[in-house]
């Protein structure tokens, strides 16, 4: 039951180390800048032009992003671990990448035939907590961080952070544009 070891202190820890990875991994710069550059340039966009709406196109393009993420996340796997089968196939990190891959497959199938409510879709393919999802298997993978209860609960704690953050954002943008 190591998975649901939890403690408030681990939870900080593994909040600070999400949010510092690509600090101390350089490595991983080249997948998570842009993701980060595209989430607050989204997010800025929606701000200051209220009247636009997510489409199903974008729900559609924001799956694909874990698609690409997760080729990324192969790359990496590889090039670590070598060709060795066994040792890759037993390695956390595949199951990651797997996992992601997996996510955006299904998404992608959701959004494109439009398989759920326009409003269940475009919540779960949302660039926010897309964006998240993908930087924190980012991290999880170059950083070779547990997938446990505290990563979990650190991913969450992301997602409802900075969606309060660009919220209040979004508040600023939208008076000062009126």
């Amino acid at each position: 039951m190591a998975f649901f070891t939890f403690s408030l202190p681990l939870l900080s820890e593994r909040f600070s180390q999400l949010v510092k990875a690509p600090f101390t991994n350089p490595n991983m710069l080249w997948i998570a800048v842009p993701l980060i550059i595209t989430l607050v340039m989204v997010e800025l966009y929606f701000g200051k032009y209220r009247e636009e709406k997510m489409g199903w196109n974008t729900a559609l393009t924001n799956a694909l992003v874990l698609v690409f993420v997760s080729l990324n996340l192969f790359q990496f796997i590889f090039r670590v671990e070598g060709e060795m089968f066994f040792k890759i196939f037993f390695n956390q990190a595949f199951y990651i990448a797997f996992s992601i891959l997996l996510l955006g497959i299904l998404l992608f199938f959701i959004d494109f035939f439009h398989l759920i409510p326009e409003a269940l879709a475009f919540t779960i393919s949302a660039h926010l907590p897309i964006n998240i999802t993908a930087y924190t298997a980012i991290v999880i993978v170059y950083s070779n961080l547990p997938l446990d209860f505290a990563t979990v609960l650190a991913w969450l704690s992301l997602i409802i952070i900075l969606g309060v953050f660009f919220f209040f954002v979004k508040l600023m943008l939208h008076k000062d544009y009126r």
